[in-house]
């Protein structure tokens, strides 16, 4: 034994040391250690993005290369926040929020960024990356890294006359000549299909839609139809079942900016669908908004309350467990919905309740909200969660629960008095506090286990 212990520690000792050479962390003598946060040294950046699928982080990293990305907010001498809205057109209005700690402290900015409905994830990246460095200027330019930019114009073309040319940057119309009066469209489609030997599956969707949006006025129409069935085959068991679910679904809206934070709108639907057993179902409901903070600040913190009254009628496909075969009904809601944006993290909070006006037993009450908290130092928790009293599923049809099929497919709505769901996460990461190198080399995609590769 002692002489295979020393013949293995012959055979494999130059490859163990081979791989701890390779495996202990270096320094890397082709690239700067990142300027420290000290005057004029480079500045510190954090990036908080809310606006989800607009940020490539990698991105950036790679084309601003003149700040130090540090991966924790109290490391950071600017803190830079990115929310985003929708736009009439059904493009994205980014918001960059610049605040100074630090040597920066007192100062702040905010910067815009606007990206068109048909936008790649390349243009908008490309658009978005630009408005940073142009905010960061002011930061930089307080630093010693000053020395080291370079700042440019890009010429417009030559208009008629070798003049320059007119318009908005980038060419196009202006707003006033819009041959579209603010007139957005959108049709869309789907198809999926999925088979095994006892099983097969279809959906097909289709949806056209219109929007218009102005500072006074927003409207929307949309048109949406969806069919799907799902078929059991099991002859050894003399089992067989073929599942159809079938909508068609008509919205629309319009909604008038009435003073500074208040609006006023309707709204009204129609549909068909089996799984709430609707032959028919229409509704109309004037509705009041109210926000506590201004429209403009929705970004960041916003606090709205809506009121609104709603007509229902109902032609139903099956009896209902409540004897009906047609109804109308009205209805009265209230809902407050709260959100914030800040430096620690974001939270929001719905709350909504209706009733029917004839009988207040025929109600329901709502509560979704969720947080996002840093509570250190790498460490962050997030919670979410959604309660519901349902006391008013007036259309489920009376023989909806007499099969088991019925209950386990969930081809139908049933009965319930109350839903619920919730959700924790926490995390914690340590390590350098800086974030400004970029390898995608094998990490991204390809679903591969963990793994060694020696060159």
């Amino acid at each position: 034994m002692p002489h295979g212990r020393t013949l293995f520690a012959t055979a494999f000792l130059p490859l163990i040391l081979f791989l701890g050479s390779v495996l202990t962390p270096q320094p890397l003598l082709s690239q700067e250690a990142p300027a420290q946060s000290e005057e004029g040294g480079g500045v510190r950046l954090f990036l908080d993005c809310k606006a989800f699928g607009a940020c490539d982080l990698d991105y950036f990293r790679t084309e601003i290369q003149f700040v130090n990305w540090v991966r924790d907010i109290r490391d950071a001498d600017v803190y830079l926040l990115i929310t985003a809205l929708g736009t009439g057109s059904g493009g994205s209005s980014l918001e960059l929020i610049f605040t100074g700690q630090d040597r920066f402290e007192g100062m702040a900015d905010t910067l815009t960024h606007v990206s068109g409905f048909d936008a790649t994830a390349d243009e908008q990246r490309e658009g978005l990356s630009k408005i940073m460095k142009i905010g960061l200027m002011r930061y930089v330019g307080l630093t010693g890294v000053a020395e080291e930019i370079e700042i440019g114009l890009r010429r417009r073309p030559l208009g008629p006359g070798g003049r320059p040319g007119e318009g908005p940057p980038g060419g196009g119309l202006a707003p006033e000549d819009d041959p579209w009066d603010y007139w957005v469209f959108r049709v869309g489609g789907n198809g999926s299909m999925s088979s095994r030997t006892n099983f097969e599956s279809k959906r097909v969707s289709a949806s056209v839609s219109a929007r218009r949006t102005t500072e006074e006025w927003k409207s929307s129409l949309s048109l949406s139809s969806s069919y799907s069935d799902t078929r059991y085959d099991y002859p050894d068991l003399d089992y067989y079942q073929l599942s159809i679910r079938r909508s068609h679904t008509f919205n629309g809206s319009l909604t008038k900016s009435v003073a500074a934070k208040w609006s006023a709108g309707l709204k009204g639907s129609a549909r068909n669908a089996t799984y709430y057993n609707l032959d028919f179902g229409g509704s109309l409901a004037p509705i009041l908004e109210y926000s506590v903070f201004p429209y403009e600040e929705a970004t960041r913190k916003s606090l709205t309350f809506q009121y609104a009254v709603e007509g229902v009628y109902n032609d139903y496909r099956e009896e209902t467990i409540y004897f009906k075969e047609t109804e109308s009904f009205v209805t009265e809601s209230l809902s407050a919905n709260l959100s914030f944006n800040r430096p620690w993290g974001l939270a929001y909070a719905i709350l909504e309740g209706a009733h029917h006006f004839e009988d207040i037993d025929l109600h329901h009450l709502s509560i979704f909200g969720g947080v996002q908290v840093r509570l250190g130092r790498g460490l962050s928790l997030s919670l979410n969660g959604s309660a519901s009293r349902v006391k008013d599923l007036i259309s489920i049809a009376a023989d909806a629960d007499d099969s088991i099929e019925e209950v386990l497919l969930r081809r139908r709505q049933m009965q319930t008095d109350y839903t619920y769901s919730t959700s924790i996460s926490l995390s914690y990461s340590f390590g350098s506090i800086f974030n400004n190198i970029v390898n995608p080399r094998i990490g991204r995609g390809g679903g591969m286990g963990m793994g060694m590769i020696i060159m």
